[in-house]
């Protein structure tokens, strides 16, 4: 019993150190919890920073892959065309340089990041459907990975009715900035 509530009681302690130590910095018009080393019991308990960063304008911050993602989307499926003009008039989290996004910048862990409710009111979809910068490539977001289906990272798009939403992502270092926000 004793062990017990020793184990409680350091475990305990470690959360408040972890709690008490943790620091906001500011980086580039975003807030972001780092990590701390803290000794637990002889040994060391590491904290990682979080890969993903909301920025609490509609925007998330991917650390690892140093870009921006639109937090939602469009809102309704779109052309090839009209996604590239939605992207070139959007104006979100102070910044105008907003582009569709290349294939291979969206992995598993992004469509889990950002998802959001599915669009599709089709009983048998699995996933909704979004423009690349590839006008011959569709990515799949709002899926749960966890519920077993097999998803493919990229789709073809369809030759029959080529449209799709869009989530719109902006590479970070780009220094330009709107005025109206």
């Amino acid at each position: 019993m004793r062990k017990v509530l020793r184990f409680s009681l350091t475990f305990i302690t470690s959360v408040l150190i972890f709690l008490s130590r943790l620091q906001t910095a500011e980086a580039t018009d975003q807030k972001e919890i780092r990590g701390n080393l803290f000794p637990v019991d002889g040994s060391i308990l590491v904290v990682a920073e979080s890969r993903f960063v909301d920025n609490g304008d509609g925007t998330v911050t991917d650390t690892s892959r140093k870009i921006m993602w639109q937090k939602g989307d469009n809102g309704k499926e779109v052309t090839f065309e009209e996604a590239q003009e939605y992207c070139k008039t959007l104006r979100l989290g102070g910044y105008t340089d907003w582009r569709l996004p290349d294939p291979d910048e969206r992995d598993t862990a992004v469509a889990v990041e950002l998802m959001m409710r599915m669009h599709s009111r089709d009983a048998y979809a699995y996933f909704d459907l979004y423009w690349s910068s590839d006008p011959t490539v569709l990515l799949p977001f709002n899926y749960r990975p966890s519920h077993g289906k097999e998803v493919s990272r990229i789709y073809p798009v369809p030759k029959k009715r080529p449209r799709a939403f869009v989530r719109a992502v902006r590479s970070l270092g780009s220094p330009r900035r709107s005025s109206g926000d």
